[in-house]
């Protein structure tokens, strides 16, 4: 064990760590869930000593944390998607997406995948402004997060598994 943050109420954590701009990101699971960001450089309990900041609003209990370029993006379970500054914990902007949401986000081709239980994505553009791309709807229920390989995308829901690409027929 290198060192170790306590926080109070937290249990069954689901998002995972993600580091970006020198600081580990956490949530604390159930109940309130805080996102966490502690600087990693110390030593045994780090509770009192290396929270660089903490965010109580609109805090995942499911989905992970992503970063992308300078900013840290959550989206909490009720459909409420946040931009952070990693740095200082400055929230950039805030929207509601509507739906329930389990899976985490996903980074690809330059913008940002936020897929709902409803089977709706909506596709953003990354950076400081909000700025809705599109939205794209499946037939059913998901709550796996959507995985990329090569130029395809991949959501698995209730019962089925989609391959998503440019071009019909594509072999890519």
């Amino acid at each position: 064990e290198l060192w170790r943050m306590s926080y109070p109420g937290g249990f069954s954590v689901v998002p995972r760590p993600v580091f970006a701009q020198g600081l580990v990101f956490v949530s604390s699971g159930y109940n309130n869930a805080v996102l966490y960001a502690i600087r990693p450089d110390g030593n045994g309990d780090v509770t009192k000593t290396h929270v660089a900041w903490t965010e109580s609003k609109s805090i995942s209990k499911n989905a992970s944390f992503l970063a992308v370029g300078n900013e840290i993006y959550v989206v909490s379970d009720n459909g409420i998607v946040s931009c952070f500054d990693p740095k200082t914990g400055h929230r950039h902007w805030r929207q509601r997406l509507g739906g329930g949401f389990s899976a985490s986000p996903l980074h690809a081709a330059g913008r940002i995948y936020f897929l709902n239980e409803e089977g709706e994505t909506t596709v953003v553009e990354p950076g400081r402004t909000y700025r809705e791309l599109g939205r794209n709807a499946l037939d059913e229920r998901t709550q796996a997060s959507a995985a990329v390989a090569g130029d395809a995308i991949y959501v698995r829901t209730l019962t089925r598994l989609y391959r998503i690409s440019k071009g019909a027929g594509s072999s890519r």
